[in-house]
């Protein structure tokens, strides 16, 4: 049963992480958009070889592959965040069901 105490801390948590989420959002744009740019940069300094040889050695440089772990990171902080805060409004449909059964009496 989802008591009282347990409502408010969904109610507080969803309330307390906005802008925390919003800037997780923004951190996994930034993210990718730098991935982008180091890999097109990479892609205009390499002159030799076909298109996709320049795209695959840029693709493995070092400097891209840290760019994506940080924007996989990015992208993992706000997914985690974002289905924590999708799992509190769940509960708080769920108080409000069993809430609104009660006061029909079809729920104990």
């Amino acid at each position: 049963m989802i008591n009282e105490k347990r409502l408010q801390q969904a109610l507080t948590y969803l309330a307390e992480t906005d802008e925390e989420c919003g800037i997780l959002r923004a951190d996994v744009a930034r993210a990718e958009f730098k991935a982008k740019s180091i890999r097109n940069t990479l892609m205009k300094a390499i002159t030799k070889g076909s298109i996709p040889d320049r795209t695959a050695e840029a693709e493995t440089s070092q400097e891209y592959l840290d760019a994506k772990m940080l924007e996989f990171q990015k992208f993992g902080e706000y997914e985690g965040m974002k289905n924590k805060r999708a799992t509190e409004s769940i509960l708080i449909d769920v108080w409000r069901s069993l809430n609104a059964g009660r006061r029909s009496g079809q729920v104990m």
